[in-house]
């Protein structure tokens, strides 16, 4: 995201349902975030015209792991925010990929497996609203995983921000 980045093109974003705390902060909080390294944040274009079609944010992180009593931090990288435009969610209705589905393994994923692969990563993991189409969508169509050992469920779910409270824990492994 860039400094040129004005406040119209930020208001114009339109998301669905109950994804307003993703408009919210991409007007409060985005800029500000990203100036001082807490958060980076892309914006994808539709091509034709500049607008906004989606956008999303990554950081490093790391995550607590509990290996049959050891417990140590395990490096990753945590989709912060992942939103698309309700006008742009399936721009061209002949098309089998979804926006969504096409900015995910064209522009999040290489970039998150370029990092990888110059440094030490194992996971991209998200904190999703936790709806059952949402969830749904990113375990089958993205292909994210949800712990379901109750021991490893416990030690991560502390690692969750109190503004994600009430989401869903999903990682995404990465190949060594």
């Amino acid at each position: 995201m860039s400094d040129e980045l004005n406040s119209y093109e930020q208001k114009m974003f339109r998301v669905q349902h109950d994804e307003t705390q993703l408009v919210t902060y991409l007007k409060k909080f985005s800029k500000k975030h990203q100036a001082s390294n807490v958060n980076k944040i892309y914006l994808v274009r539709y091509s034709s015209t500049g607008q906004i079609a989606a956008w999303f944010g990554l950081k490093a992180a790391t995550l607590p792991y509990n290996d049959i009593g050891d417990s140590f931090l395990i490096p990753a990288i945590e989709l912060t925010h992942f939103a698309v435009d309700e006008r742009f969610k399936n721009p061209n209705p002949e098309s089998s990929i979804k926006t969504g589905e096409y900015i995910f393994w064209n522009f999040i994923l290489p970039i998150v497996q370029d990092v990888s692969n110059k440094v030490a990563c194992k996971a991209l993991f998200v904190f999703a609203i936790d709806t059952p189409k949402l969830v749904k969508y990113y375990k089958n169509v993205l292909k994210f995983k949800e712990i379901t050992n109750t021991n490893e469920k416990q030690f991560f779910e502390y690692a969750a921000p109190d503004y994600d409270e009430g989401c869903r824990f999903l990682y995404y492994p990465l190949s060594v």
